[in-house]
C-alpha cells in the first residue's frame, strides 16, 4: 500500500509544484522590472484605472522681474501679453480632488478645486466642461484650473535627452510605492522623481526640479482608492449653479484653418528638441502671430511672434513653478517684432531660444 501511494504523493507534489511555478510565471510577466516597464506602467494606470483620491500641487514661483518700457510714440496705451503661463492660481499650494472611471471603454474624470471657490473640470473622453459659480473670473482652461500638468505628461517613450533609474522603495498616501528618478543629460530642461503605486503603477507623487535640485513643482495623493469602490455618482457635478465653459483637453496650439506658413525660425534650440507645428494666425491681418512650437517628447515650449505694438513692450522675465515666460524683441520682415517664449524650460534656455530668433527672406 506504501508503495502505491508514495508515487500518488509525488505526482501531486510535482503538480503543485508545475501549477506554483507557472503561478510565479504570471505574475513576473505581470509586475515591471525596467524603470522603462514601470513608466509604460503609470501612462496605462492614470487612463485606465478607476480611482478617487485628494491631491495636493505646489509650485513655486521661484524668480519673476517685470521692467516697464515704452516707446516714445504719442500712443501710450497700456498693453497686456495675452499668453497664458500655466497654473494661475495666487496660492501656492492648492488641493484637488480627483475621480476616475473607465465606463464602457470611455474615460470619465472629475476634478474638485477644494481650496477656495468651487470650481470643477469634466471629462468625458476628449471632450472637456469647467464649471464655475456665477460672478467667478477665475481664468478657467484645461490644465491651470483643474489637470496640473502632471496629468497631460507622457512618460511612456522618454527620449534619449533623459536617464531614468531606480531611486528605491517608499511609501505615499499610505500605500507601497517604486521610486523613479528621471534625470536629463543637459542643463536646457528639468529633471522629474516619480513615486509609482507598487501594485498598480499609479503615480501616486511627483516632483519637477531644476538643476540645482530646487523643487519648482510637487504633486502628490495624500489618500486615494484605487478599483471597484469608485462610484459612478461621485463623477456627476457638484456645483449647482454654474457657467458652463468648453475647453480643449491640451494647451497645443491648434493648427487654424486660415493657417499660413510662417517665414520666422529658431537659430538653436536645445538638443532633442523638434519643431512640432508652425503656423500663423490671420495671417493677413496687423494682429497676425507666428506661432512655433517644439518639444523634445516630454517637455515642450513655445514661440510667438508679432509685430511690435505702438507703444512699446516691457520686458519680461517670469517663472510660475517650471512654466518660463520670457519676451525679447527683435528686428526683421521690415520692423521691430515681439518675441514671447513660454514654456517647461530654465530661464537661460529660454533666453537663449528667443535670441536666435530671425526671419528667412521670402
Amino acid at each position: 500500500m506504501n508503495s502505491v501511494a508514495a508515487p500518488a504523493a509525488d505526482a501531486r507534489r510535482l503538480a503543485w509544484a508545475l501549477v506554483a511555478g507557472l503561478c510565479l510565471a504570471a505574475n513576473a510577466a505581470q509586475t515591471p522590472r525596467t524603470p522603462a516597464d514601470w513608466l509604460h506602467a503609470m501612462d496605462g494606470a492614470f487612463r485606465e484605472l478607476d480611482y478617487d483620491g485628494v491631491f495636493s500641487y505646489y509650485t513655486a514661483n521661484r524668480a519673476q522681474q517685470v521692467t516697464i518700457s515704452q516707446s516714445q510714440s504719442a500712443d501710450r496705451r497700456e498693453r497686456t501679453l495675452g499668453y497664458g503661463v500655466g497654473y494661475r492660481s495666487a496660492a501656492r499650494l492648492a488641493t484637488f480632488r480627483v475621480v476616475h472611471k473607465v465606463v464602457d471603454g470611455v474615460e470619465h474624470e472629475r476634478i474638485l478645486h477644494l481650496d477656495g471657490p468651487p470650481r470643477e473640470i469634466l471629462r468625458v473622453g476628449d471632450k472637456v466642461v469647467g464649471l464655475l459659480p456665477p460672478g467667478d473670473d477665475f481664468a478657467l482652461d484645461g490644465t491651470a484650473a483643474g489637470a496640473p500638468r502632471v496629468w497631460a505628461r507622457r512618460f511612456e517613450e522618454v527620449p534619449d535627452s533623459y536617464q531614468v533609474a531606480f531611486a528605491g522603495n517608499d511609501r505615499v498616501a499610505a500605500r507601497s510605492a517604486v521610486r523613479l528618478q528621471v534625470t536629463p543629460k543637459d542643463a536646457d530642461r528639468f529633471g522629474y522623481r516619480l513615486w509609482l503605486d507598487a501594485d498598480t503603477g499609479l503615480l501616486l507623487r511627483s516632483e519637477l526640479h531644476d538643476v540645482e535640485g530646487a523643487h519648482l513643482e510637487i504633486f502628490q495623493f495624500t489618500t486615494v482608492r484605487i478599483g471597484d469602490g469608485v462610484a459612478n455618482a461621485d463623477l456627476e457635478p457638484g456645483i449647482g449653479k454654474a457657467v458652463r465653459r468648453e475647453l480643449s483637453p491640451s494647451q497645443t496650439p491648434q493648427q487654424a484653418p486660415e493657417a499660413a506658413e510662417t517665414f520666422w525660425r529658431a537659430g538653436w534650440v536645445p538638443s532633442g528638441f523638434r519643431m512640432a507645428k508652425a503656423n500663423v494666425s490671420q495671417p493677413s491681418s496687423a494682429s497676425a502671430v507666428n506661432t512655433l512650437l517644439f518639444t523634445d517628447g516630454l517637455a515642450a515650449f513655445s514661440i510667438f511672434i508679432e509685430t511690435m505694438p505702438a507703444a512699446g513692450a516691457g520686458s519680461v522675465v517670469s517663472r510660475n513653478g517650471a512654466t518660463v515666460l520670457l519676451t525679447h524683441a527683435v528686428r526683421g520682415g521690415g520692423g521691430e517684432h515681439l518675441v514671447t517664449v513660454v514654456g517647461e524650460v530654465p530661464v537661460a534656455t529660454a533666453r537663449r531660444v528667443a535670441s536666435s530668433i530671425y526671419r528667412e527672406p521670402r
